[in-house]
């Protein structure tokens, strides 16, 4: 089984043309992805936990397979098949905290329309690229703080309570760092689920092994997110404040340069790539001022600049392209100082 926590393809030709300059600026109107919606979180926390035990064949029929992904591999309460498992959903709806979440989720996502709206519209622009593509299911749930989402091979998960706001003030009392907590926020459910979903998509078989092949890893992901999120700001899709945003464009020469003056690119030191791909407060080693993740964005630059140099090549070429150093190269990417 896939089974993604964080997730045959038609040869469109992206080319500028004409008067539209924008290769990513598609029609959509005809696509209708009917995505279907359910309430995992509502229909668990219905449920009556009397006398110890709960009845769960109601959720094994709607939820299918998926149910097991959740209740073994998110919530750890064990597995819908065994003899206790009904009284393992008792104790969980009847805990205090976990009560007192669900609360907050429903006052925070009691109308989840407009985020309904914005996945349709994402997902539309998802079968336009990616038409052979599934198109899955969408499971709102409450993850009891461990995921914000997950992908298997049909359904799209994506836990409420990892979005309830930066002030939110569970987030520290559990243990939370403040720039994980910073995107933890509503604005941050249809970015993040709709890079979940094509992360699930490419991971399995992306080659990884130096920072440069982690950077365009993560700058494809980034691209892929521009052609699906088309009226979605740059600082929301990548998660970065728009003092970071500026930070970037100020610094972007002088980045570039520290990653080719020390090397860094080929590197395969963990510590370095996680530095500047994994989420923290800063790149250690270069000013404070830095965001986290900065090596995701410089490898958006890259992606980006890589499309627009060779408008022949489509997202599906350039998603399948292994060869982080021939999409550098061709990318022709060097910021001046």
């Amino acid at each position: 089984m896939r089974f993604s926590l964080i997730g045959a393809f038609f040869p469109l030709l992206l080319i500028l043309s004409g008067c539209n300059n924008d290769p990513l600026d598609v029609d959509v109107s005809s696509l209708n992805p009917h995505l279907t919606f359910k309430r995992l979180d509502q229909d668990l926390f219905a449920l009556n936990p009397a006398a110890g035990k709960t009845d769960t064949e109601s959720l094994r029929a709607k939820y299918g397979d998926f149910l097991t992904d959740y209740c073994v591999g998110v919530l750890r309460i064990g597995d819908p098949g065994s003899e206790s498992f009904s009284y393992s959903v008792a104790q969980f709806i009847s805990d205090e905290n976990m009560r007192a979440l669900y609360d907050d989720v429903q006052k925070q996502y009691e109308d989840i329309s407009t985020i309904e709206a914005e996945l349709t519209d994402g997902f539309s622009y998802y079968m336009y690229h990616f038409p052979d593509s599934t198109v899955p299911e969408i499971v709102f749930n409450i993850s009891a703080m461990n995921y914000a989402i997950v992908a298997t091979p049909t359904t799209l998960a994506i836990g409420l309570d990892m979005f309830l706001g930066a002030d939110y003030p569970v987030y520290p009392m559990v243990g939370l760092p403040q720039y994980m907590i910073r995107n933890m926020k509503p604005q941050q459910v249809v970015p993040q689920a709709m890079k979940g979903w094509l992360q699930s998509m490419y991971e399995t078989g992306a080659k990884r092994n130096s920072l440069l092949d982690y950077m365009v890893f993560e700058g494809k992901l980034l691209y892929a997110i521009d052609a699906v999120l088309r009226g979605t700001p740059d600082s929301v899709k990548i998660g970065f404040s728009p003092d970071a945003m500026e930070w970037c464009n100020a610094y972007e020469a002088r980045v570039w340069a520290h990653l080719v003056d020390q090397e860094l690119l080929y590197t395969t030191e963990y510590m370095d790539i996680n530095k500047w791909i994994n989420q923290a407060p800063f790149v250690s080693g270069i000013p404070k001022d830095s965001p986290g993740r900065l090596g995701q964005w410089v490898g958006w630059r890259i992606v980006r600049e890589y499309m627009r140099n060779n408008p022949e090549t489509t997202i599906v070429q350039l998603m399948e392209n292994q060869n982080s150093q021939d999409i550098l190269a061709r990318s022709k990417y060097k910021p001046k100082l």
